[in-house]
Order: structure tokens, then sequence, then C-alpha cells
């Protein structure tokens, strides 16, 4: 039977953009007080309502009302006002640490505090917490030392965890604070595991576990909520939706048509939803949670409805995706301002301590650690500007070529713009060029679902950081089937599937250990994938217009240290902007770039240097310094390499230096050897070299001593040479 009208696919917008006016009137706020306060023994199904309810306990008028005040003393509410505010100020003095280059890193959680520090309060201090990076209010509620945490935040010689971990992933046995962890999700399926073993031991200890809203398309998401159904452990699965992850609304996450905490009645456990603005609110509900799982009922689902107030973290800009007064009017106020009017002005509950609640001094009196100032250059990513015109051209020569933005990508986005954004390209266009119809924000949601290339349209995954790569399930099991399909049709089908991705850490957004694993040797192995890293914004094009073009599934890796200029590896120097840089110009039209040609960078006679992406202008800016007459080849493509350009100029030079960031047992680097060495033995005059990183994991605070910078690179060309 044919359908009488064309499909049309759904892409969940914004209710506002930049310079348009705030609107939440899809936000439904109740009475204070009207939602009822059931028994913990009750069944899922009997509070459905509960799901899509918002409880509330503070009114406009900062009374308590209804059936969930907690009716805490003046003291408990003393205590939790104070946290907040150390929490809010706390948060704004690193974040001005970041501003003037004391450290690398930072995200705050303006607006969240009340869920941090009311949910502390409400958990016995020896349950265990398996937080985000938005729950410091957990470690303060529970007295932790705020010097212990600007240590961890600084990674200075006094952090405790010895700079192996980003600023603000905390951790802290002590007080039951499981280590923040940058590869969202992971630690939810981590909590229920945890109150499950705490079952089998017989303990009185349970969990709770935090995730925004964004990760609850993630997998792992589902795997907690069903293990702790199933075996109905003892645990708090809080989901904190804040309205954003990074640049995507919550609607791309799914809160569009339905709330988040309603995916708990799917798995048969009680969901609430609560406003995590109140104080009040939500240390009622986390402790009626609490009561529940050390009866022995189960988990609870608990959605917790803010807003964040601030950007996602230093490296962000709310502006570009939303309207700039957009909190002021955010219709479930300020969490302390709230607490403030419920117990300043309510002197009759006995708030009347002649103790200060806040004093900003206290942390300036922390001892602050001395860290070395950074210089901040100035956003120009030219590599961006080269996607968005490749995206142009390609989709005016092939009309099926679909762009599917990931997070944080396009021209309303906070941390990496690309100009006019991710399209949805048929072939038409309006008269500024852009094409007519556009995807904007798909995010993880989106690039991980089927692959739209099974038919027609060529497809562009404008992925996310590539951290996901060796996780289960999603695009990277894709990636491999994309290389199997084509394969196996004989090579007759096109499978045109194109994964674009950041690659490695960046100069001003330092990433740890499971943030910035080299993935080259990934994407290689995978048989039937291509595999493309430019050096330039001028090879960006011309690669990413043939990738597109190509009938194999291509993974285009782009190096984050690259976005603002040819970093040669000297992290003291400002980097020079791509604009002055010959290979900076980006010109309009449409030019491609096999992608299986080298590049010659740098003519010489010496040693060949075989090297991409980032350390391609590490190893020119190497050779110029330590005169060696080395020549630089850009293989710009992994897979497939061009072996004869490698292996001519291993002839005419005699001598090998291999260089890149990864480290060096199982590198790309290895691979290059043995081709060298199978192709040019009897050329060789002298062992290979390798420069690489170091055979460890990432370590955050040493990041200049891992990287093969230019000094490490001289003296690999100068053995090479010696050998």
């Amino acid at each position: 039977m044919k359908n009488s009208f064309p499909l049309q696919l759904h892409v969940p917008e914004p209710a506002a953009r930049p310079g348009q006016p705030p609107d939440f009137s899809w936000v439904k706020v109740p009475e204070a007080g009207s939602v009822t306060r059931p028994d913990i023994s009750v069944e899922a199904a009997a509070i459905r309502e509960h799901a899509y309810a918002l409880i509330r306990v503070l009114d406009d008028n900062g009374d308590a009302v209804g059936p969930w005040d907690p009716k805490l003393d003046p003291e408990t509410l003393h205590r939790g006002l104070r946290a907040m505010m150390l929490t809010r100020a706390y948060d704004n003095r690193m974040f001005r640490a970041q501003r003037q280059g004391k450290t690398s890193f930072y995200m705050p959680c303006t607006g969240e505090e009340a869920i941090g520090v009311a949910q502390a309060m409400a958990l016995d201090h020896r349950d265990m917490a398996f937080p985000t990076y938005r729950q410091q209010g957990l470690l303060i509620a529970r007295g932790w030392p705020l010097v212990d945490m600007m240590n961890q935040v600084f990674s200075n010689s006094r952090d405790r965890l010895k700079g192996r971990q980003m600023p603000v992933m905390y951790s802290s046995k002590a007080v039951g604070f499981f280590s923040v962890v940058g590869n969202l999700a992971t630690h939810f399926p981590q909590a229920v595991g945890w109150a499950m073993a705490s079952a089998i031991r017989h303990d009185d200890r349970i969990a709770a576990g935090w995730i925004g809203e964004g990760a609850t398309a993630e997998g792992d998401f589902h795997h907690a909520l069903t293990f702790a159904s199933v075996y109905g452990a003892p645990v708090i699965l809080n989901i904190v939706n804040n309205q954003y992850a990074i640049s995507s609304f919550q609607g791309i996450a799914g809160g569009e048509h339905t709330t988040f905490a309603a995916r708990g009645l799917g798995y048969g456990l009680p969901a609430l939803r609560v406003d995590g603005n109140d104080f009040l609110a939500v240390h009622a509900v986390t402790s009626w949670a609490a009561d529940r799982a050390r009866s022995n009922l189960g988990a609870t689902v608990i959605e917790l409805l803010s807003y964040r107030a601030s950007a996602h973290s230093t490296s962000d800009d709310p502006s570009k995706y939303r309207p700039a007064d957009e909190a002021s009017h955010w219709p479930l106020g300020d969490p302390i301002a709230r607490l403030q009017a419920h117990t300043w002005w309510h002197s009759g509950r006995g708030l009347t301590s002649s103790i200060p609640i806040w004093r900003p001094r206290w942390i300036a009196r922390c001892v602050t650690p001395s860290a070395r100032p950074k210089a901040m250059a100035r956003w120009a990513p030219a590599s961006t500007t080269a996607r968005r015109r490749c995206s142009t051209t390609s989709s005016r020569r092939c009309p099926g070529t679909c762009v599917v933005s990931g997070r944080n990508w396009g021209s309303e986005h906070g941390m990496y713009e690309h100009g006019t954004g991710a399209e949805l390209g048929d072939g038409r266009h309006d008269g500024s060029g852009r094409q007519r119809h556009r995807l904007r924000r798909g995010r993880r949601l989106l690039w991980r679902c089927v692959p739209l290339h099974r038919r027609s349209a060529a497809e562009v995954w404008a992925g996310s950081r590539f951290r996901h790569a060796n996780r289960r399930g999603g695009h990277p099991g894709d990636r491999h089937r994309n290389g199997r399909l084509r394969f196996a049709s004989g090579r007759g089908d096109p499978v045109c599937g194109l994964y674009l991705s950041r690659n490695g850490p960046t100069r001003f957004n330092r990433s740890a250990a499971p943030l910035s694993v080299g993935r080259r040797v990934h994407c290689a192995h995978h048989r039937g994938l291509k595999t493309v890293i430019p050096s330039n914004p001028y090879d960006a094009k011309g690669l990413l217009i043939s990738a597109i073009e190509d009938d194999d599934p291509v993974i285009f890796l782009e190096p984050k240290r690259l976005y603002n200029g040819p970093f040669n590896g000297h992290h003291d120097q400002p980097v020079t902007p791509w604009t002055e840089h010959p290979t900076g110009e980006v010109p309009d039209g449409h030019y491609t770039i096999p992608l299986s040609k080298a590049s010659v960078v740098r003519p010489g006679e010496g040693v060949t240097v075989l090297t991409y992406g980032t350390m391609v202008h590490v190893a020119m800016a190497a050779a110029a310094e330590s005169g060696v007459d080395a020549e630089v080849v850009d293989l710009r493509t992994l897979v497939p390499v061009d072996i004869d350009t490698i292996v001519a100029s291993v002839t005419k030079t005699g001598r090998c230096a291999i260089v890149h960031e990864a480290t060096r047992t199982s590198g790309f680097g290895a691979e290059l050897s043995a081709l060298v060495q199978e192709n040019c033995f009897y050329s060789l005059e002298a062992p290979i070299v390798r420069v690489t990183g170091w055979d460890t994991p990432y370590p955050h605070s040493l990041e200049w001593e891992y990287f093969p910078g230019p000094r490490r690179v001289a003296e690999g060309l100068r053995r090479a040479m010696e050998g």
C-alpha cells in the first residue's frame, strides 16, 4: 500500500534560540503541596501520575506546604543554605581561576545547588554516591575540605589523585563519593551493582546514582534500570534534567513529549518528578526513596527538574544556543533565593542565629596553589570553516548528501561552531547559500541510530568526541558493519558513511586518559573503512569532499589542537592563526584531494619523517630547529596509506623517523615501521626511529611531558642521522 503523503523526519526544536524571547510555557508548574505523598510500599503502577506531576513544597511566599514538607529543624535548614551558598561561591572562584589561566578546565553547577546539597543531607553519610560532574555540593555538604577539592582542580603537588583526573572529577572513598568519570552514564550501572553487592553482603548501606537527562539516551542508563528492577537493588536513580546536554536541549534526548521520570515506569520502578530548585522537596523525595530502599522495597527513579544557569563548562558559550537572559526567566527560580526566602523571612521558624551563613572570605583564605598561567588564544577554528564550505559544495554536487550533526557543532553551538551549522542537503539553497533544511544538534541520539545510508543517501555523522569508539553498541558497530556491507555486496552498492570526529586533547581543554586515547589504530583495524586525518584547513576541505563522494565508509578525524592554528608543539608560545598561514586559506568551489595520496610538506635529503595531523607541524618545527635536512611526509590518510610516496622518500633518504601522539606500543607507527622494513629494507642506512607518546595513561597534569614536542622529535631526528 502506498502512502498518500511523503514521509517526514521529526527533529525536535527548542522553544527559543539566541535573539528570541525565552519561552518556558511548556513547563507546567502546579501549586506547591498539590501532589500526594504515598506510602513507601506503594506499587509503581499505583503512583504512575507522580512521574508526570511535579512535587513542590515551597510556595511563592516561601512557605513550606503540603504532605511532602520534611519539617526540617532550623539548624538543618541553616546548614543546607550555608552549603548551597558555599558551593556557589566555590564555583565562582574556580571559574575565575580558569579564566586567569590557573587551571585548564572547570564545570560549575550554578542553579543546581539544591540537588547535591539536599540529597547529601537526606542520605546517610555512609551511603555510596555515584555522581556526575555537577554534584560538588555532595562533597561540600558532607564536609569535605575545599582545599582538597581545589588541589584536584589545579592538579598540583597536593592533589591526592596525582593529576590522573581532569579538573572537577573528584574522588573520595572516605565520604562515599565515587570517582567522577567523563564517560557519561557508565556510573549508573555501577551504582546498581554496588547496591546489589551491599544487599548480597546483608549490609545496611544503599547507593545513589546521578545522570543528566541527555545521557539517558545511552544504553548504560537502560541497563541500570533493568538490573535495578529485576533484582530489587537498594538504589536511588537520579535524573538531573537541567535542560541542556552541553548545547543540545532536553528535547533531543526525548523530553519533548514526555518526562524523563516516565522512563522508570516501563521497568516497573516507582518514578517521581520533583522541583530540583526546591531544597525541601528534593530532601523529602530523596528521604522517601532512601526509606524505601532500606526497607528492601527496591529502587526508585527520581527526575530532578532544574536549570543549568551557567555555561556547561569554561569551554562553552551558552549565548550561541539559547537566549542570553533565559536563566532569569526559569519559572522555578533560584534554589538559593528560594531557601533564603523560607529561612530568613520566617523568623517564626527560629532562624535568627547570629552565626553567619556565608563568608566569602572563607574561600579566599583557602590556599590557592600556584599554577602557570596559560595564554588564551582567540577562538578561530579555520578547519571548521573548511568543513562548512565543503558541506555546501558537496551537497550541491551530491543532492543525496545528509549531514547529521553531533552535539557542539554548528553556528549556534557553544563549543565548536562551524559557520552555518550542520545541514540536511537536498540540493535546494536559499539566496545566502544555505540549504533550506537544517538538522540542528543531532547529538549522539541521532548519530547512533539506524544509518541512513542503507538506501540512497550519503551520510555524514558529525560526531562527538571519539571516546565512545570502544563502547559497546551504537555507531562503532555501524562502522564495522558498513565496511562488511560494502564488501559483501561485491563492492557494487555504495555505502557512503562518513564519520566526523574530534580526535585528541585540545590545547585549551586538556583531556584525561578516558577522553584522549588515540583511536587511529581502532579505526584502521576495521576492514572496509577508510581513515583520514588532515593537518590543515585546505586539506580538510579537499579530503572531506572526497570522503563524502567516496563509495566506502570513511572515518574523518579532526585534530583538536589545530582548531586555532598550526600548533607546532611550543605550548608556551601563541599559536599563529590559520588566516596568516598558507594552508589556512580555504578557497570557494569544489576541489578534492585523493584519500590515498600523501603530501611531502617539507623536501629534504637526510631523513624521512612519516607523520600526520598535529604532528606534521611539530615535525616541521623540529626539523627547522634541529638543523636536520628532514623530508616531512604528511600521510593524510592512514587507510589506505600511500605506500608509493613512503617508499620513494625513504629510498631517497635512506633513513626514517615516525612521529605520532599515540602510545608507542601497538600505535600506528608500528604498522608504518613494518611497511618500511618490508619495502625499503635494502635502502635503509640506519634503524627506524619512533617518537611517540609514552606507554602510560594520559597524565592530565603532565601533558607536555607526555606530548612528543619539538625537542623530543629533534632528538629522534638526530638519532636517525647518527644511527
